[in-house]
């Protein structure tokens, strides 16, 4: 009878054994080396930041990868990764197959990408809406929306009926993750502080900060080359000082949203921001200016002009009389013509 009973304690042993041996095992490749992704494909996804492991594995479900829930859990737990996945975007490929532990190392070293998003000088909301959606993924609408946004507008103090003036245009770093409301912040930010650098300009003239920007974002649609900034600020800040239409085609491609050679039904639309039609500055900015723009609005070059007309080349010709500015618009359009009868 002892000699049965230490057989039996012996056979059971030996099971625990194999038992203690197969069930790691039995993990390792019915688990954690259990192939989760095959192929070549590129696949980008996002883990939003405080995401659950359940989230998480939801994610990556929909994302293409073989993974469960209790897999990713235990994956996790049993390479001591548990809780350290990061947050943000990623962007994987892999030739050939993946398994669940690559995957989890993969989560736990990547993450969080920034993204460089160039915002080029002059861009209208509607234009940086674009470039955020195509850079970020971020959904346009809901940005252009958030830019109208009256609790918005209150916080940064801007009397208007929307941001345009103030996203000042730059190449920013953004993590991928990034909500419309920091994108928001931080380019309202950049211009505050931009505009320090003019604050005894600012303190100086007799306008507002708002009617800078608006006068800016107008230079801004003109400009080709910032050599003739202070001259264009000039045909306008004397145009206004005489109250004169300012006649300004970017306001009416403002109208318009799209810039464009401008024809007489164009500039006989009936719009506050129509110059052609209303004297003074417009209701708020037409785009998001530069510093340089808007240093040009408070430093206009003492020149008396009161004309300009566009060559052609990005460059313009600055008259004094109407006079003059006749003559330089009958040679552009004599130009023009005889371009046409060539081609």
């Amino acid at each position: 009878m002892a000699e049965y009973t230490k057989k039996i304690f012996i056979s059971l042993k030996a099971a625990l054994l194999i038992l203690f041996i197969a069930i790691p095992l039995w993990f390792k490749f019915a688990v954690f080396e259990k192939t989760v992704l095959e192929g070549t494909d590129m696949i980008s996804f996002v883990i939003p930041k405080n995401s659950s492991m359940v989230q998480i594995s939801d994610t990556l479900k929909s994302s293409g990868f073989d993974i469960s829930y209790r897999e990713l859990k235990l994956t996790s737990k049993w390479y001591g990764l548990d809780g350290r996945i990061r947050h943000g975007a990623f962007i994987y490929s892999k030739n050939g197959k993946t398994s669940a532990r690559e995957l989890i190392e993969f989560l736990t070293k990547n993450g969080t990408l920034t993204s460089n998003i160039t915002v080029p000088e002059g861009s209208r909301i509607t234009e940086i809406a674009g470039i955020l959606r195509s850079k970020m993924n971020i959904d346009s609408a809901s940005f252009v929306e958030r830019t109208k946004d009256p609790e918005i507008l209150n916080i940064y103090g801007i009397e208007g009926s929307s941001l345009e003036g103030y996203l000042y245009p730059e190449t920013y770093n953004f993590n991928a993750n990034d909500t419309i409301e920091v994108i928001i912040d931080r380019m309202v930010r950049t211009l505050r502080t931009k505009m320090s650098e003019v604050k005894d300009l600012l303190d100086s003239c007799s306008y507002s900060e708002r009617e800078v920007i608006t006068l800016a974002s107008i230079i801004q649609g003109e400009v080709m080359y910032y050599s003739e900034a202070e001259d264009i600020s000039a045909v306008y800040n004397n145009r206004l000082k005489k109250n004169m239409l300012l006649q300004a085609d970017p306001t009416v491609q403002y109208i318009l949203d799209k810039p464009k050679r401008l024809l007489f039904k164009d500039i006989s639309i009936d719009d506050p921001y129509n110059t052609y039609l209303y004297k003074g500055l417009p209701p708020g900015p037409i785009n998001n200016p530069s510093i340089r723009s808007i240093k040009a609005a408070l430093r206009p070059s003492k020149e008396k002009y009161l004309y300009m007309v566009a060559k052609g080349d990005g460059t313009h010709y600055f008259n004094h009389t109407l006079e003059e500015h006749l003559k330089d618009k009958e040679k552009l359009d004599n130009l023009r013509k005889e371009l046409r009868k060539k081609k």
